[in-house]
């Protein structure tokens, strides 16, 4: 465990930023995977939904879903949101450079990631996961519309400051879809979060995923080309959340949460297919998912290549 812990420090400062190839390869090789322990966890849903984060900004906690070991989506409106018409700002009250937003992209201020963090340990075991494993998150990006004349309709890319050990189980990215739009209408899905629930004087986090239904979009919410809409079959305080189905039996994200409704209603979601190509080009997060022969080959690769890391890194010292 102390090795592998090494391993992955060792790689994650040498190679921050975007993901190297190779490391796509190893990502898609595991993502996906629900949780089959020996011993299943008294949360089902801990085993079920291992991607699942938690997302600090500001005063608030909410969730997110981890896509590689170093990057998270999360909803849009935890980074910018339409205070008044045709005013954008930052979370942290600053204004936003509308020229800045270009091409349905546009880089988060360093100023405003400062008050990010992300929670990895979510699962109610300590031994498996860890007690409130944090990481701060050294650079992000909105990816949504760019008319300030419009509420800012899109989702977060969060890059945390090292990576997540791979191999352990509770830390497991979601996979990405291989096309624009892998949902129909009619579609069963699920809806992965966390809601938190009082246990005397303190509250614990709790993990969920449950069924929800892909719905069509009315016309007040259906006007941009990145919409999904779905309907949740339970109705919880759930904190924001993403909606994941099983492709090629890999658990996909398929959309992250914009406004959650506390009526349960149809809630309008960010198509995460329609960025698939921002996602490839920004963190480096480009193969859908990688057969078990191809994993097993580049998983080879991988450890000799980072073999002669740890090797060049001591010689350094």
């Amino acid at each position: 465990m102390l090795k592998l812990i090494i391993f992955f420090a060792v790689v994650s400062f040498i190679f921050c930023g975007k993901l190297s190839e190779e490391f796509d390869e190893e990502r898609a090789g595991m993502c996906g995977k629900a949780l089959t322990p020996e011993k299943p966890s008294k949360n089902p849903a801990d085993d079920k939904a291992p991607w699942t984060v938690g997302v600090n900004f500001g005063d608030y906690f909410s969730s997110g879903i981890l896509v590689s070991p170093r990057h998270v989506l999360a909803p849009g409106l935890y980074a910018v949101n339409q205070p008044s018409p045709k005013i954008w700002k930052w979370i942290d009250d600053v204004k936003v450079d509308m020229s800045e937003c270009n091409d349905n992209q546009m880089k988060i201020p360093k100023k405003t990631l400062k008050g990010f963090s992300v929670v990895l340990s979510l699962c109610q075991d300590p031994e498996q996961c860890g007690t409130r494993i944090k990481r701060l998150v050294v650079e992000g990006y909105y990816l949504g519309n760019c008319v300030n004349s419009e509420v800012p309709f899109g989702m977060i890319l969060l890059e945390i400051s090292s990576n997540v050990p791979q191999d352990e189980p509770f830390f497991t990215p979601v996979c990405i879809p291989a096309e624009e739009k892998p949902v129909f209408i009619g579609d069963t899905v699920h809806f992965d979060s966390f809601k938190t629930v009082k246990d005397g004087q303190s509250e614990e986090i709790h993990i969920i995923s449950d069924s929800a239904n892909i719905e069509k979009c009315g016309a007040s919410v259906g006007r941009f080309v990145q919409s999904v809409c779905g309907k949740r079959s339970v109705c919880n305080k759930a904190r924001n959340g993403a909606l994941v189905k099983k492709i090629e039996n890999r658990d996909t994200v398929i959309a992250i949460i914009w406004q959650r409704d506390d009526t349960c209603k149809t809630e309008h979601y960010v198509s995460v297919g329609f960025f698939k190509d921002k996602l490839c080009d920004l963190a480096g997060i480009c193969k859908a998912t990688y057969t078990a022969e191809e994993s097993s080959a580049s998983s080879i690769q991988f450890v000799f290549f980072g073999f002669f890391i740890i090797l060049g890194s001591f010689a350094i010292l």
